[in-house]
């Protein structure tokens, strides 16, 4: 159910059963919660942080939300934000563009002097569906609230209602990113009427919440607001983060709309189900509308790490990232994309069914003169190793590659650049998964912590599957949640497990091994970082599906910059 956004007169509100916040746009009614440790939360849902996004202001940078003079109601989630496909919007939710709603969780006791620090949550869904229900609010007050921490959850404009971009001033796109901003610097403004400081705003994201993150803190648009940041499993160094074809794609969609002249106006007047009948007449493509360098909030990562002053980040990803894409095939993923092998097809993956896989996912993308010698190398690393040959091996493999260039090594660059300018990174590697989150259909060989595995442990959310933590989950769990709580209140990620040190100066990156038996190591992500910094010689970067510059071609290709 949502909220009508009723406004209600203060006369007829018993105070006994809610609870009334003064923000700058007006006064807000939210409800108590108490979390599983007895400690009391006041949430509030669905707080308007910009004007809705409609009619002309479709495609435009938000607006300050309007003030109001009653109180707002709210006790309830707004509506999701339209994803790129309906199939997207969950069974009892409802989607509109007038999304741009922020949610707080706040500790119900006197804030200390300076505030609580905030934790800035920014949800993922490849900028095109996700929202802030998906999370709730149960499991950010049960971890966070007893610790003093405020979370604020926000919802942005997705698909091209957010990252429509015409790749010049008509429409240079990035409203999404610009929402993400907005929100930012509405919880910057209230921290005081929320008992926050201002301060000490960690940002934290998931996946393209992840990348968002890191483009945050780097921009000069937002990093004013940032103290830190925690990016899992997302990083703005991945081809799909920064798509090079965002204004192709939307110049298509204005073209199948008939939009081609006045392409902002006209756009401005297609209704949402015209929109969507067109995207899937063009075709559907994993992230087809994402951020985009404009210039202004966005340039090359590698420009705003220099530009941006040094801060502090915690790093991770997990063991199997893209088995979410390959072999869960989590719904709706498998309407934007071919990467998912059905178990009913295991049986057909040979050595030969592996290389033409991967032949086809990088000769749509490659551009250059030297495909040939780069895929033999692609072919030695990834095939070629000389263990026994069966199809789970190969198609074991598969899923390497796809999560080493959509996750793993992007991540890692981001790492070693923002190292080399002089930040504190922390880096962990998920190497632990629960069963419950496998079909039994695949084999234990493939198994392992896909996309979305941390969320159970770091917010409580059972994306892939519900289950109770045992003894050692709970190790997991604490682990995550005490360094990230610690963090976020002052810069250290301390837990009762493991003392995690920061990533060092040496070539191989230090890396806190989260299992319940957690461990520092040394070499985050090292022999896929090496082989495909490796393959720059050949004058094109598979992992952010970029033309290789001369003076990057000749650099080390170890872990350093």
């Amino acid at each position: 159910m949502f909220s009508t956004w009723l406004l209600l007169p203060t006369l007829f509100i018993p105070l006994s059963l809610a609870q009334v916040l003064k923000l700058t746009p007006g006064k807000i009614l939210g409800f108590d919660y108490k979390t599983k440790d007895g400690a009391q939360a006041e949430v509030y849902l669905g707080i308007p942080y910009a004007r809705a996004p409609v009619g002309e202001l479709r495609f435009e940078r938000p607006k300050p939300p309007e003030p109001w003079n009653d109180i707002r109601d709210c006790r309830d989630f707004a509506p999701i934000c339209y994803p790129i496909v309906l199939e997207a919007v969950a069974a009892g939710e409802e989607a509109s563009e007038d999304c741009l709603m922020l949610n707080i969780i706040r500790p119900k006791k006197e804030a200390p002097e300076g505030g609580f620090p905030i934790l800035f949550w920014v949800h993922g869904g490849a900028y095109e569906m996700g929202s802030a229900v998906e999370c709730g609010y149960q499991g950010f007050a049960d971890i966070y609230v007893p610790n003093d921490i405020i979370v604020v959850t926000i919802q942005y404009r997705l698909s091209i209602y957010g990252f429509f971009s015409t790749g010049d001033d008509r429409i240079k796109g990035n409203m999404g990113l610009y929402d993400m901003a907005e929100a930012l610097k509405f919880v910057h403004d209230n921290a005081a009427n929320i008992g926050g400081d201002p301060s000490r705003i960690t940002v934290w994201g998931h996946s393209a919440g992840s990348a968002s993150v890191s483009l945050l803190i780097l921009s000069p648009v937002t990093r004013g607001y940032v103290r830190r940041s925690i990016e899992m499993s997302g990083s703005p160094w991945a081809s799909w983060a920064l798509g090079p074809k965002v204004a192709d794609n939307s110049l298509a969609l204005a073209k199948e709309l008939g939009c081609q002249e006045d392409v902002k106006k006209c756009m401005q007047q297609k209704s949402a189900e015209e929109i969507y009948d067109g995207i899937k007449k063009v075709g559907l493509r994993f992230i087809k509308w994402g951020a985009v360098i404009d210039g202004e909030f966005v340039q090359e990562p590698e420009v705003m790490v220099a530009d941006a002053p040094p801060k502090m980040s915690i790093v991770g990803s997990t063991n199997k990232e893209a088995a979410l894409f390959s072999l869960l095939g989590t719904k709706p993923f498998r309407y934007f994309h071919s990467l998912y092998v059905a178990p009913e097809d295991y049986k057909n993956w040979s050595k030969q069914r592996l290389i033409k896989k991967l032949k086809r996912l990088v000769e749509k993308e490659y551009i250059g003169g030297h495909l040939d010698e780069l895929m033999d190398e692609i072919i030695r690393f990834y095939v070629d190793r000389g263990e026994e040959e069966n199809n789970e091996i190969y198609l074991d493999r598969y899923t390497e590659f796809l999560s080493d260039v959509f996750f793993n090594v992007p991540v890692a660059n981001g790492v070693l650049a923002r190292r080399a300018a002089g930040w504190d990174i922390y880096a962990y590697y998920l190497d632990h998964y629960n069963d419950a989150i496998w079909d039994g259909k695949v084999p234990k060989k493939l198994r392992g912590a896909p996309h979305f595995a941390e969320f159970p442990y770091v917010n409580g959310v059972g994306r892939l599957a519900k289950y109770d933590f045992t003894k050692k989950e709970q190790v997991v769990a604490d682990v995550f949640r005490q360094s990230f709580a610690s963090f976020v209140k002052n810069g250290a990620p301390t837990n009762n497990h493991e003392v995690w040190l920061d990533i060092g100066t040496e070539d191989f990156l230090r890396y806190l091994r989260v299992t319940p038996d957690p461990e520092m190591r040394d070499g985050f992500h090292n022999d896929s970082l090496t082989f495909w910094h490796a393959t720059r010689r050949f004058g094109f970067d598979v992992t952010n599906l970029q033309p290789v510059k001369k003076d990057e071609e000749t650099k080390e290709t170890k872990q350093e910059l």
